[in-house]
């Protein structure tokens, strides 16, 4: 199956996963940051199913409801740096994740600050509301959460505010080289 016979059937990629709410997006309707994602999840063997998000959706609620899903389920990308080093990271979440810096620390060994918006674009190539798990303007290190790795799907942007993708979190765990780690505060 080829990226444009993918897109222009069905645009679910290698993913027919239906989402309620969320609407199908044409190819040329793409914006080029999210064909580079779309072309990285093709290359990386990575099965998605992406899907434009109605304008009301703007917070985790409303965003899993149109994706008939949990706000547990949509993953977050969070950039830090070391305090010392100065090397990013990335970090992916749950929306419903208290992330807990002390635990980010002990895994990487070092003492962390997240970066602002500004940053975080600058290192990624994407604004943090638009922020996907792979394509990034550079290869960071990943920590994803446990807590996602178990739900075994979750919903991740797409490289636009609109545009929501869920793909399988085993696939992507192997495919971005993720550590997988429990990061969660509550827990």
């Amino acid at each position: 199956m080829t990226f444009t016979r993918a897109l222009s059937t069905n645009f679910t990629g290698m993913d027919a996963t239906p989402a309620a709410a969320a609407a199908e997006v044409a190819l040329e309707e793409l914006p080029v940051a999210v064909r580079r994602v779309i072309d990285t999840a093709m290359l990386a063997g990575i099965p998605y199913s992406l899907r434009r998000l109605p304008s009301k959706a703007v917070d985790p609620e409303s965003i899993a409801t149109a994706c008939g899903t949990e706000p547990g389920a949509l993953a977050r990308g969070l950039v830090f740096r070391g305090k010392a080093t100065r090397k990013p990271m990335l970090v992916l979440a749950s929306a419903t994740t208290n992330v807990d810096e002390r635990a980010l620390a002990q895994i990487v060994g070092e003492v962390l600050e997240r970066v602002d918006a500004a940053t975080t674009e600058r290192i990624t190539g994407f604004p943090p509301e638009c922020l996907p798990p792979f394509s990034l303007a550079r290869r960071l290190p990943i920590i994803m959460d446990q807590t996602l790795v178990e739900l075994g799907r979750v919903w991740c942007m797409a490289g636009c505010p609109d545009l929501i993708m869920s793909v399988p979190t085993g696939i992507l765990a192997s495919a971005i080289a993720a550590r997988i780690a429990r990061i969660d505060s509550s827990r």
